[in-house]
């Protein structure tokens, strides 16, 4: 291996950043489903020929843990039978997927006949064929009822596209168009990600390269085993509650001990068996759910690498249940539930290790996918909605961030610009605001839910309600509260000519035009005693229309003078005492 000088070591690693940047970028640009245009939910990585992860872009972490399992077994599955100019396509949980509506795309690269890169992209699609538009099947009991599954597959082979296999997936597909547009930004991104890392290799060498990747990889390595090491040794247990999954199995809990040893870290779930529903994971995409949870309470600074992950291990329990699924159990909720409530396990656990980084849970998903045709133009559309996002989960020392979604996500899931969205789907939003007194209070308070009313323009839509956190708050921690008041969950209804109803989540419906949905998105939880919170902060958050004078006395002890907005520092300091 050649000695590397600590300039050549940092320009390789910024051109490997850049690449990455540009593959998001052409994403972005060139993509035509909603759900990836607008909502970002995509996510690229770089790996060596190995294939270890070697760069991750700052995307979804949904996507990019799972990604790592479904990488090296493409790798397996053709072995010696890749070339120059292949490139694979994917989406199978028994292989390495998530859910079916997360297509990747992966091109090896070589360079001298030799295997040196993957370029991998991974995009959640607005449709997978199946009996229900969109993807999501809340009636789905079986994987074979949620869309077309595809093992690794080469979608071109020694540069030349293999049109045939392209059309069976298209013809599977109602939004044909949008799904070819999708997979164009796909390799699109890709192949400048190849071009980029010849580049570099033609420029350094094959050995440069492949030492340079060999340190990014052991140095992450490195500081996490440091920073696993400051933690205290112990084990540590977390449990959390999933809701009613609408099949009769009630409400399950599922929890996970966590073992902290040295400078490594041990993850065991406890999780109840499959259910004949869609909230199951296959073991892949659980084994992201643990890693999010984990990082979560490290250095953000450590490279979010393969290397950082080498000191966690886990186990799934035994196989047949919701966390270590087995065919033929139905998965499309699996990167939501009960990805994130894994991870809200663990983050619970790794709180009473480290109560100075504990963080507030996040709204989980209750989202709605709409799905017809547009009558501007006669094509089929989905539209997962993005808008219909709760609060993030405060951290100690900082309130928690507004409408930034579930925790699988963390922030790079965009809502988006409602004028665009109206543009490319025949949606109305006729609001979209925060939801006063959504977050749950706390020292530190969680973000805020919002407020959206959508209805479709012209036509009939089919609706999907989906997910989690209609029944159950986000948790908050050390002290913080979460009282289970109705804004601090998810609650839509219905609204018509005649009235209101109250919908449910794991239902399917058609929403006709004279029609619109009410949705109140659930808050963040919060952390701290909220009788410990800054008054000027809690009065800031009443003069900004946010929170209520009733909730402000009764949650944060702060009272306020209704005449001047002020503070009455007498009544506050004696509620306060109390």
């Amino acid at each position: 291996m050649p000695e590397l000088d600590a300039v050549t070591l940092a320009v390789i690693a910024g051109a490997l950043e850049s690449a990455i940047r540009e593959m998001t970028l052409t994403m972005k640009r060139t993509a035509m489903s909603p759900v990836l245009a607008i909502g970002n939910d995509f996510s690229n990585a770089i790996f060596d020929g190995q294939p270890n992860m070697v760069l991750q872009g700052q995307d979804q972490p949904v996507h990019l843990g799972a990604m790592i399992f479904a990488t090296k077994g493409v790798a397996k599955y053709f072995g010696d039978d890749l070339h120059p100019g292949d490139v694979i396509y994917h989406n199978d949980p028994m292989t390495g997927g998530s859910h079916l509506q997360d297509m990747t795309l992966y091109k090896p690269i070589f360079f001298e006949d030799e295997l040196m890169f993957w370029a991998v992209n991974r995009g959640h699609m607005d449709e997978t064929g199946g009996p229900v538009a969109g993807g999501y099947n809340p009636l789905a009991e079986e994987i074979w009822a949620e869309g077309l599954r595809i093992s690794p597959v080469k979608i071109h082979h020694r540069g030349k596209r293999r049109q045939d296999v392209i059309d069976l997936m298209a013809t599977n597909f109602r939004t044909r168009r949008q799904w070819l547009g999708d997979l164009g930004a796909q390799l699109a991104a890709v192949t400048i990600a190849e071009r980029r890392l010849m580049h570099i290799l033609e420029r350094y060498g094959v050995d440069t390269v492949r030492a340079c990747m060999g340190i990014l990889l052991d140095r992450a390595e490195a500081r996490m085993r440091a920073e696993i090491s400051e933690m205290p040794d112990g084990e540590y247990f977390g449990a959390t509650m999933i809701e009613d999954d609408g099949h009769g199995s009630g409400d399950l809990e599922l929890g996970a001990t966590v073992k902290i040893d040295g400078d490594e870290i041990h993850v065991k779930l406890h999780a109840p068996p499959s259910t004949r529903s869609y909230i199951n994971s296959y073991p892949d995409n659980t084994k992201g759910g643990i890693y999010l949870g984990i990082i979560t309470f490290v250095d953000p600074a450590i490279p979010h690498n393969e290397g950082m992950y080498r000191p966690v291990s886990f186990d799934l329990g035994p196989p047949g249940t919701i966390v270590n699924a087995r065919e033929p159990a139905a998965c499309s909720m699996s990167t939501s539930t009960p990805y994130d409530h894994i991870a809200e396990a663990i983050r619970i656990a790794l709180a009473k290790a480290m109560p100075e980084r504990a963080g507030g849970g996040w709204a989980k998903i209750a989202q709605d996918v709409f799905t017809g045709i547009d009558p501007r133009n006669g094509d089929h559309y989905a539209y997962l909605s993005h808008l219909i996002w709760g609060g993030g989960g405060a951290f100690w020392g900082q309130d928690g961030e507004p409408a930034v979604g579930p925790l699988e996500v963390a922030g790079a899931a965009m809502t988006g610009s409602v004028e665009i969205i109206e543009h490319m789907v025949p949606l109305h939003v006729a609001r979209y605001q925060f939801d006063p007194d959504s977050a749950s209070s706390g020292r530190w308070r969680g973000g805020w839910g919002t407020i959206v009313e959508i209805g479709p323009v012209d036509h009939t839509t089919q609706v999907n309600f989906l997910g989690d956190g209609m029944k159950f708050p986000p948790p908050s921690m050390l002290g913080a509260a979460s009282p289970h008041n109705t804004r601090r969950v998810y609650r839509k209804y219905l609204i018509g000519p005649d009235g209101s109803e109250t919908m449910r989540l794991h239902t399917v419906r058609k929403v006709s035009p004279d029609h619109y949905l009410e949705i109140h998105c659930a808050g963040g939880g919060g952390v701290g005693n909220p009788f410990e919170r800054d008054p000027q902060a809690v009065l800031a958050d009443v003069r900004s229309g946010l929170l209520t004078v009733e909730t402000a006395r009764e949650e944060y002890g702060v009272v306020i003078d209704l005449e001047t907005i002020s503070i009455d520092e007498e009544t506050t300091a004696a509620l306060r005492e109390r």
